[in-house]
């Protein structure tokens, strides 16, 4: 389309009072607002309020691009977060100096970090903000008990055709570790999770009432080399937050 024709559409959809959409994110590269209409599902599914488009496309694109990511992949974790624990997303950091270093540790390396501790000290909650984090750079970032976990597993299993995991996220928390029953086949999707986060295929916290050496020892010979894999280990501690808001 000819560049003078774009410009007069532009000031007819100005003169006609377009309205915004604060709700998408404005231009990456003028700041203009988003216009009403769009769902910003996919990269292409948001238009501004600015000739940016025409004059930078290329530029452009790949901004805009790069902002969905951080854009769709928070939004597609917090929706993925069991509800109890979406609150969890609006609570400051709270914790002793070396677990949360351990934390802004994994967030800004990457890696298998295990959080250990007695039930109610925090650990689900550090572990659901130090995902989101990562989901806000826009990584993809997942949060399964570990239940869910070896679910998806079996379902992997039993359908050749169904989506891989490990496809399909770069950063993963599992939850409370220990609590499911641990058959030859958990034993085995839950090394070769661990081999995965250590070969650098995805970013890995764990969670766990039971410190590294009890959890791995249920793994019987592979017990040291799961722990091997693990590049921090770090307790929570703390008095029972659960029962205090009781």
């Amino acid at each position: 389309m000819d560049r003078s024709k774009v410009e007069e559409i532009l000031k007819t959809l100005k003169a006609r009072g377009v309205e915004h959409d604060p709700e998408l994110p404005p231009c990456p590269l003028c700041g203009a607002l988003a216009l009403r209409g769009y769902d910003f599902r996919a990269p292409h599914r948001i238009e501004h309020d600015c000739e940016c488009a025409y004059r930078e496309p290329e530029r452009y694109m790949a901004e805009v691009g790069r902002v969905w990511r951080r854009w769709h992949w928070s939004r597609a974790y917090r929706e993925g977060l069991p509800p109890a624990y979406r609150g969890y997303l609006e609570r400051p950091w709270e914790g002793r100096r070396e677990v949360l270093e351990a934390v802004v540790g994994w967030q800004r390396e990457g890696g298998v970090l295990y959080l250990f501790g007695p039930p109610g000290t925090g650990k689900t909650h550090l572990a659901v903000r130090a995902a989101w984090g990562k989901a806000q750079e826009g990584r993809r970032a997942l949060f399964l008990s570990e239940w869910e976990f070896y679910e998806r597993a079996r379902l992997e299993a039993q359908d050749p055709e169904a989506p891989r995991l490990l496809d399909q996220v770069d950063v993963l928390v599992l939850d409370d570790l220990g609590k499911a029953r641990l058959t030859p086949f958990a034993a085995e999707v839950l090394f070769g999770l661990v081999e995965a986060a250590h070969r650098k295929s995805l970013d890995l916290l764990l969670t766990s009432n039971y410190p590294p050496e009890e959890a791995a020892r249920r793994l019987g010979e592979n017990a040291e080399a799961l722990l091997s894999r693990v590049n921090r280990s770090v307790e929570v501690r703390g008095p029972d937050r659960r029962r205090r808001a009781g």
